[in-house]
């Protein structure tokens, strides 16, 4: 397998995933001066991505909904960018399924957490056939975060938001607190004065949204033509260990969270793209094959033959040996056996034609015949007029594009406490 790179996207920037053996995966990250990035954004970073010495055979991009397709493909188009293999996030993550030889499930529930919404899905892992799909904003990450918000302005230790960006940095902190949540009982601050929250705090706050969206994939459930067989918890709240607890209980069937659910449609869209171009370069070498075998027999026993029925139509055409008039029109006299020609040239412009005078010996009236004048074969070409006013002046230049630059990022006035440094897992 050659190397590929899929590509997806968050509120947290793009995604980029880079394989070539399809087991190991390297992930990279490219920011984006807005919340979330658009397709410009995405295109510009896949333009960074194919102009690198190591640039990737196959390149893939795992979209969220179908408008943001149409969007990339645009912005590819303004990047000069081709040869990409877009497929959506659901067909990413079910490509990453089916090519994991551990996962011997074929119906699956997509339990899909993201910063914005909650995406639930039922699909067949074989076909790619979608049973049920459906989507909800009352369960998300920046619902989770706006929890831990509130419950941090109770501790009295923060001021109040003035300002929208005061507002952003302290839903980023809240961010960072629940993502610690995952992997530490407790968080607090840098110098152990305040205890922030701990895991079973913010369990109490979030449980009644996180039943609430088991019951909903519980009822997409039982609404699909064939029922699933496994949960598949995917996206960056998939981490959260209260969510595989509710849903296993809920829907009584397992649920797997896969390492770094997070980038799983991203590396979906890399073996996509790579199995879509090994498919297209397979059969591009039969087509050749087939091409040449049927341009050995021509050239073996074809060509001669032609060569041949030419010959002998060039033999037995009329007037094959003849060369052809300038004029296009043969030159013909009228000649009388008593009369004697005396042949006279006359120079004409450019369509000079030569004419036969026959001098009778009688008293008949002399015949001659000229060629009619050939019109001119040169077409006339149209030449623009120039102006010779010496005050006209020559169209500006197109200024240069300006570079790709990010814009500098003011973080606020206000003091924020510090997270601990917790080890890693």
């Amino acid at each position: 397998m050659d190397s590929a790179v899929g590509i997806s996207m968050g509120v947290s920037g793009i995604r980029a995933v880079r394989t070539v053996d399809g087991r190991s995966f390297s992930a990279e990250w490219f920011p984006t001066a807005g919340p979330s990035p658009d397709a410009e954004d995405v295109a510009h970073a896949i333009r960074v991505v194919v102009d690198r010495p190591d640039a990737p055979h196959s390149l893939g991009v795992a979209f969220p909904d179908p408008g943001y397709s149409a969007a990339l493909k645009a912005a590819l188009v303004e990047e000069y960018v081709s040869e990409v293999r877009v497929i959506s996030e659901v067909a990413g993550t079910l490509e990453q399924l089916r090519a994991d030889p551990e996962f011997r499930y074929r119906t699956v529930a997509l339990y899909d957490l993201g910063a914005t919404g909650l995406e639930m899905t039922v699909a067949d892992i074989d076909s790619g056939t979608v049973y049920a799909a459906t989507r909800t904003s009352e369960m998300s990450g920046e619902v989770l975060d706006r929890a831990v918000r509130d419950h941090l302005l109770t501790l009295d230790i923060l001021a109040i938001p003035r300002t929208e960006a005061e507002e952003h940095a302290l839903l980023e902190f809240s961010c960072e607190v629940k993502e610690a949540l995952s992997t530490h009982e407790a968080t607090q601050t840098s110098d152990g004065a305040f205890r922030l929250l701990d895991r079973h705090m913010f369990e109490l706050q979030i449980m009644r949204a996180a039943e609430h969206s088991a019951i909903a994939l519980r009822d997409l459930a039982e609404m699909s033509e064939i029922p699933p067989e496994v949960v598949v918890a995917v996206g960056g709240g998939a981490r959260i260990p209260l969510l595989k607890e509710v849903l296993a209980r809920y829907l009584r069937i397992p649920v797997v969270v896969p390492g770094d659910p997070e980038l799983i449609s991203a590396r979906g869209a890399a073996l996509y793209a790579a199995r879509v171009d090994q498919q297209q370069t397979a059969g591009s070498g039969a087509s050749r094959w087939s091409v040449t075998s049927l341009l050995i027999p021509l050239a073996r026993f074809g060509l001669p033959t032609l060569a041949v029925l030419g010959f002998f139509t060039w033999m037995l055409w009329p007037g094959a040996g003849e060369e052809p008039s300038l004029t296009g029109t043969q030159d013909t006299a009228v000649e009388k056996p008593t009369a004697e020609a005396v042949p006279t040239t006359t120079p004409l412009p450019k369509a000079a034609v030569t004419t036969t005078v026959l001098i009778p010996t009688s008293d008949a009236p002399p015949v001659t015949t000229t060629a009619p004048p050939v019109s001119s074969t040169t077409e006339s070409q149209y030449v623009p007029e120039r102006s010779t006013d010496e005050n006209t002046e020559a169209p500006p230049t197109a200024p240069a594009p300006r570079p790709f630059q990010l814009p500098p990022l003011q973080l606020p006035t206000f003091q924020l406490p510090d997270l601990p440094r917790l080890p890693l897992p």
